[in-house]
């Protein structure tokens, strides 16, 4: 799943449009973060730990994270989640009623920026198996996140306008 960006574009068709980079974790990913440059990080299944512990180590360059289909997670990540202070989205299907949403649930509940997003009767992943919903939240989230970080002074640019005569770009 590794795609890099250099204006907010995925390559793996995922477009959030912003001003700073959205990349998938992988190592170029965690190397551009201490390096310092600003990027929302996607994350899915076990590399949502490590996603995790780069946005506490680096809250001024990770923007922000947008966390898929988490796997379960270890206790000493659970113990770290509200040392999180960048916005997370959480995204997780519930193919099934009974769906075991624990781990999506943790992260979104004990990180204080979280957002919590399930999206019943989607097969699981989200991001693949229901992309437009899973772009259309992450691009919503990306401007939300850099709103706060331009207000906070943390943007090194001005967010792009993700709004174009009433319509979602």
């Amino acid at each position: 799943m590794s795609a890099q960006s250099s204006a907010g574009r995925v390559q793996n068709g995922t477009d959030t449009g912003g001003t700073a980079p959205t990349l998938w974790w992988d190592a170029d990913t965690e190397a551009r973060v201490r390096s310092g440059d600003q990027v929302h990080v996607i994350a899915c299944g076990i590399d949502v730990v490590d996603a995790v512990a780069l946005a506490i180590e680096c809250p001024e360059t990770v923007l922000s994270l947008i966390l898929a289909e988490p796997a379960p997670l270890p206790t000493a990540t659970i113990d770290a989640l509200p040392a999180v202070a960048v916005p997370t989205l959480v995204l997780a299907s519930a193919p099934h009623a009974d769906t075991d949403l624990a781990a999506a649930q943790t992260l979104a509940g004990d990180i204080d920026n979280g957002v919590f997003v399930v999206l019943d009767g989607a097969p699981a992943p989200a991001h693949t198996e229901r992309r437009k919903s899973f772009e259309e939240w992450a691009v919503s989230f990306v401007a939300i996140a850099e709103g706060l970080a331009a207000r906070d002074g943390r943007l090194l640019a001005q967010p792009t306008p993700l709004i174009d005569e009433g319509v979602l770009r």
